[in-house]
């Protein structure tokens, strides 16, 4: 029902004194849904999605939620997103979300300084088979940890070699041959 249709009903029933109780207790809960509407934004969304399940809220939700992760992430809130990224990677998603979500947790990891887990995510994208998007980045990522943070220079120089190798091409390649060469 539209404002300007429920307005009528309401001046008809008001003229003709029928239904008065009805009528006022109409108005009064209609007035009560605009101020709850207008003073909390926030309850539009949530009767929108009411209709999906609280675990998955579909492809687009999904998409959503790593969306609203990597705004955290930019906003440089990186324990609030390391806690969101945990928590999308303990539910069901796609292996490509997954895999792009490993990537930006270990960029959370590396920004907070935690070398290791920084180091261990990347290597797991790094790895994926088939290779993910974030692959070569992850890889490059992998080598630098490596050689700057535990200064593994064989290890490192495999991670480079591979990023050469797979991705030669790739838009940090010729970094990664400096790397090697200088080696």
């Amino acid at each position: 029902m539209t404002t300007k249709g429920f307005f009528a009903l309401l001046k008809t029933a008001a003229v003709r004194k029928k239904h008065f109780f009805f009528t006022t207790t109409l108005l009064v809960l209609f007035i009560a849904v605009v101020l709850v509407v207008k003073k909390y934004p926030s309850f539009k969304r949530a009767r929108s999605l009411r209709g999906l399940s609280a675990g998955r809220a579909g492809a687009a939700g999904e998409k959503a939620g790593l969306t609203n992760i990597k705004k955290t992430v930019k906003e440089k809130k990186y324990l609030e997103s390391e806690k969101l990224l945990r928590n999308f990677l303990e539910a069901k998603h796609s292996k490509e979300e997954k895999y792009e979500a490993r990537f930006t947790l270990g960029y959370v990891y590396l920004s907070l300084g935690r070398w290791k887990r920084a180091f261990q995510e990347f290597k797991l994208v790094s790895t994926a088979s088939p290779p993910h998007k974030r692959s070569p980045d992850a890889t490059y990522m992998a080598a630098e940890l490596l050689d700057r943070k535990f200064a593994d220079r064989e290890k490192a120089m495999k991670y480079y070699r591979k990023y050469v190798q797979m991705w030669p091409h790739g838009r940090l390649a010729r970094r990664a041959v400096k790397k090697i060469v200088r080696d």
